[in-house]
């Protein structure tokens, strides 16, 4: 059990691993596509020291925007790419790697966009030597560079809302490969016969369903039998006089009459 758990463990991270340097390396050749991308390249006075005044030179503003508009992109791609990498392996290899990927990927990113800018910018060197070796008051051409630092975030965040949101589209439609999935819950056997108890007085009983699984009829309520005892009354058995005629036949006495013989019908009383 041990050695199983390590190898899952192993698997995840050589998972996690592999989604890190597979984004870093995506920023590795975005740093050339931003040098790329960018305009003209600013011109300013040199202030010595390295320093350059540039002013508000629109060149300056559109490299920062073109290193914004690739970091973003990237990030969308690269973190519906790593969701939909883990979504496949978790399917064949029944486990769920998610959290791995997601960690590994933010990880991947966040060093991805310091490599597009320290190559965009390292591609600009010449440029940037001369800057720094110029006289004070002298005009220079400016190299690439990202003064607003604020966008290298831009990458790493949208990474990690294009994966959250793929996910939460899995999890609303119960699609998580590697996921363990709740056990079904037990029936008790009444359930499985069709029938359901309600109380001591009243029972549903539900026909059980058909071959094709449709129930087979609608449930019938009736009353159970009650647990007490129910009294029995006993009657005198009417003879065969009564069966014809429709009363019981007179005893010799009446109670009621005095002690009188009974009188049969049709018949007068005796004075």
């Amino acid at each position: 059990m041990t050695d199983h758990r390590g190898s899952r463990l192993g698997r995840q991270l050589l998972v996690g691993a592999c989604v890190l340097v597979a984004v870093a390396l995506v920023g590795a050749v975005l740093g050339p596509v931003w040098w790329l991308a960018a305009p003209d390249r600013a011109v300013g006075t040199s202030l010595g020291d390295g320093q350059v005044f540039t002013g508000t030179a629109q060149e300056v503003f559109a490299g920062e925007g073109w290193f914004a508009l690739i970091t973003a992109a990237a990030g969308m791609v690269t973190g519906y790419g790593a969701y939909m990498v883990q979504f496949c392996l978790s399917r064949l290899r029944i486990q769920d790697l998610r959290l791995v990927c997601l960690v590994g990927g933010f990880l991947g990113a966040a060093v991805a966009t310091v490599l597009t800018w320290q190559i965009g910018t390292a591609l600009d060197a010449p440029l940037h030597g001369a800057a720094a070796g110029a006289a004070h008051g002298e005009s220079v051409t400016v190299g690439l560079q990202l003064r607003a630092t604020a966008f290298l975030a831009a990458w790493p965040f949208l990474f990690v809302l294009q994966y959250g949101l793929l996910d939460a589209i899995s999890m609303a439609r119960g699609d998580l490969p590697g996921v363990p999935q709740p056990a079904p819950a037990l029936r008790s056997e009444a359930e499985v016969a069709g029938v359901r108890v309600t109380d001591g007085s009243e029972s549903t009983f539900t026909a059980p369903p058909s071959a094709d699984g449709v129930s087979g009829g609608v449930p019938v309520t009736g009353h159970a039998p009650a647990a007490h005892d129910t009294p029995v009354t006993t009657e005198p058995l009417a003879t065969a006089d009564s069966a014809v005629t429709g009363h019981v036949p007179a005893t010799a006495e009446t109670p009621g009459n005095g002690g009188a013989p009974a009188v049969e019908p049709g018949e007068r009383p005796a004075t």
